[in-house]
C-alpha cells in the first residue's frame, strides 16, 4: 500500500521515551484495610492503583528521574556526552528549596559540562513545554540531543497521595525521553506542539490577599481550590476557561501539522492521568470530540504530577499498535494554569 504524503516537516525526533516507577503499589481498598482512608474517600477515587516510593536514597524524586533518564538514554543509543539539553520538570517536594534539582539529576547521568541542566516548574504541564524548549535549543545546536525528564514523589509534609484532592489520586514515578534532530529511526516525530496559559487561573490556590510569611507547616498541601475561589463562582469559570483553553491549544496544533481535526490517521488522543471528574474539567470538549480515539491510563498510575506527558509517550512507544504515518495527539494540562497539545507521528520512513 502506498505510504500517504508526510504533513510537515518533523520539529523533533523522539528517539526513545521510558518510565520508571517504584515496585510497592497501593489501592484505595488497601488504605482501607489499613485504616488509611475511610470507605466513603475510597469510593471517591474509585479504581486507581498507585506506585508509592519507599527508600528516599533510590526512590526520592530525583533518583527516580536518574532511572527514568537512564533507561531513557539506554533504549535511544544516544551517549551522555551527546545530550546538551536536560529539562527536568517536577511539581513537589525536591528537597532544599535552593536545591538545584536538575543539577542533581544531570550529575547522577553523568552528562557533560556542556550540557545545561534547567528545571522547569510550571506545575503538571512542565515536561509538554519542554519539548518546544529543546526545540529551541537544538536549533542553536543540532548535533546534540536533548533530555527531557519529570519525576515527583508525592509524600508528607507536601502533598498526601489520596487526601491533597478529594478527586485525584497522586501516584510516585518518573519518565524521560530523548529527542533531536529528526531521523528515521526515531519512536515519532514532533509535527507541531501548541501552549494556551490561563494566568488568572493562578488564583484557584491561593487566598490572593498577598504575600506575607512563610506559614507553619501543615500535613500535607490541599490541592482543591480554595474556599474563596468557589464562592466568588471560580469553579464554573475554572471550567468554562480550561475548555476554551485546551480547545485552542488542538484547533493551533492541528492548523499548525496542516491537519483536518477529522483526519483519519489521528489514531489515539492520549489523556492526561486524570480521574473521570478532573479530566472532564480540564479537558471536556476534546475528550468528547475524539471519544473514539481517547486514552487515559489513570486507573494504572494515578496522576503522576508532571510525568503524565512523558510516561503517555512512553506506554505508546511500548505499544507497538501504530503504523508508519499514523498520527497521535498528546494532551498536557496543569494546575497554574496551562494547556498543550503535541501532534506525534509514526515515521513514515520506518515502512520503507
Amino acid at each position: 500500500m502506498a505510504l500517504k504524503t508526510p504533513t510537515v516537516r518533523p520539529i523533533l525526533g523522539v528517539r526513545a521515551a521510558r518510565g520508571w516507577f517504584p515496585d510497592k503499589t497501593r489501592t484505595p481498598q488497601d488504605e482501607v484495610r489499613g485504616g488509611n482512608l475511610t470507605a466513603e474517600q475510597a469510593a471517591r477515587h474509585g479504581d486507581v492503583t498507585l506506585h508509592i516510593g519507599r527508600s528516599w536514597e533510590t526512590e526520592s524524586a530525583p533518583a527516580m528521574a536518574v532511572s527514568a533518564g537512564r533507561a531513557a538514554l539506554t533504549a535511544s543509543g544516544v551517549p551522555a556526552d551527546g545530550i546538551g539539553l536536560l529539562a527536568y520538570a517536577w511539581t513537589n517536594y525536591q528537597g532544599n528549596p535552593f536545591f538545584t534539582a536538575a543539577h542533581c539529576v544531570a550529575e547522577g547521568l553523568g552528562l557533560p559540562r556542556s550540557c545545561a541542566p534547567v528545571g522547569i516548574q510550571q506545575a503538571c504541564n512542565g515536561a509538554a513545554m519542554s519539548f518546544s524548549l529543546a526545540a529551541g535549543q537544538l536549533c542553536l545546536d543540532g548535533r546534540t540531543h536533548a533530555l527531557i525528564v519529570a519525576a515527583d514523589r508525592f509524600t508528607a509534609p507536601a502533598v498526601d497521595h489520596w487526601r491533597s484532592h478529594i478527586m485525584l489520586a497522586y501516584g510516585d514515578g518518573a519518565a524521560a525521553a530523548v529527542v533531536g534532530t529528526p531521523d528515521p529511526r526515531d519512536a515519532f516525530h514532533l509535527l507541531a506542539i501548541e501552549h494556551t496559559a490561563a494566568p488568572e487561573l493562578w488564583r484557584t490556590r491561593d487566598d490572593y490577599d498577598g504575600f506575607g510569611a512563610h506559614q507553619a507547616p501543615v500535613p500535607y498541601l490541599n490541592a482543591m481550590p480554595t474556599e474563596k475561589f468557589s464562592d466568588e463562582g471560580g469553579r464554573p469559570r475554572l471550567r468554562a476557561v480550561s475548555h476554551e483553553c485546551i480547545t485552542d491549544a488542538v484547533d493551533k496544533a492541528l492548523a499548525s501539522a496542516r491537519l483536518a481535526p477529522g483526519d483519519p490517521r489521528i489514531v489515539k488522543v492520549l489523556a492526561p492521568r486524570l480521574s473521570d471528574k478532573v479530566r472532564e474539567l480540564m479537558i471536556g470538549p476534546i475528550e468528547e470530540k475524539y471519544s473514539d480515539r481517547i486514552e487515559c491510563r489513570y486507573s494504572e498510575t494515578g496522576h503522576l504530577g508532571a510525568g503524565d506527558f512523558l510516561a503517555n509517550l512512553a506506554d505508546a512507544e511500548a505499544a507497538r499498535d501504530m503504523a508508519p504515518g499514523d498520527i497521535m495527539l498528546v494532551l498536557g494540562a496543569g494546575g497554574g494554569y496551562s494547556y498543550t497539545c503535541a501532534v506525534l507521528q509514526v515515521p513514515e520512513e520506518r515502512a520503507a
